[in-house]
């Protein structure tokens, strides 16, 4: 269960923003929205899939709009999720701070909440205009599955972010960074293994079925008939 701070802001309303890639959509980003959505203070989570990531070596193998249509599919009659084309409209590379600031305006009623996975969380103080970015947003960290915040017993209170990274964060705003937290979900899977079983079938038993690949199967049905992942070589890409 995601935990709250109990400062005035915390008990706003909050949006919880999902950005990514999603190179392709998975079970694990499904099952992390909604433990997100679990939350009786999280109003609505915001699926903001990115057309290209600007630090991202490998460019995604899907197109931008096909991208963006598997979070249409996964969105489709789930109460409180949405899709949010924002990063479409922009023209020029999409950063994380420009997305937030405008989400601000748009809602400056609501406490905006970016999921991070725990694989980026210790990069996130070098985000661009970091300190603009997380003056605006409070970073939620997805754990992977079987996973827990840190290493150490003794740093487990830190949830995967240092302080001293942050010196620029007030302290009643860095008790929810420390407090809002995402549980672990169980679903252990990524897009790299997705794109790597479509490119190489034979490492799968039925590579046809959603449940072994950890997609939902909407979105397998689409994007099998796509072909962007069967080629040879599209294992590569972004998460």
């Amino acid at each position: 269960m995601i935990s709250e701070g109990g400062t005035d802001m915390s008990r706003k309303s909050a949006l919880a923003l999902f950005g990514g890639v999603f190179d392709p959509v998975h079970q694990g980003h499904v099952d992390i929205a909604f433990s997100a959505l679990a939350h009786p203070g999280i109003e609505k989570v915001l699926w903001i899939p990115c057309p290209v990531i600007p630090h991202h070596k490998s460019p995604p193998l899907a197109p931008a709009e096909a991208r963006l249509e598997m979070t249409r599919i996964v969105c489709n009659d789930v109460p409180g999720f949405v899709v949010e084309d924002i990063e479409f409209q922009r023209n020029g590379p999409a950063f994380t701070v420009d997305t937030v600031k405008s989400l601000s305006d748009l809602y400056p009623d609501r406490l905006l909440l970016w999921i991070v996975g725990a694989d980026n969380a210790s990069s996130i103080s070098q985000w661009k205009s970091a300190e603009e970015l997380w003056n605006h947003a409070i970073p939620v960290i997805a754990p992977r599955p079987g996973s827990s915040p840190t290493s150490s017993p003794q740093d487990s209170e830190k949830h995967y972010l240092r302080r001293e990274d942050f010196p620029y964060i007030s302290e009643d705003r860095w008790t929810l960074f420390r407090e809002w937290t995402l549980p672990a979900v169980s679903q252990d899977v990524s897009s790299s293994q997705i794109r790597h079983l479509l490119a190489n079938p034979e490492e799968s038993k039925n590579p046809t079925l959603s449940k072994g690949l950890g997609v939902p199967d909407p979105v397998l049905q689409y994007l099998l008939r796509g072909g962007w992942y069967q080629q040879s070589g599209s294992s590569e890409g972004s998460t």
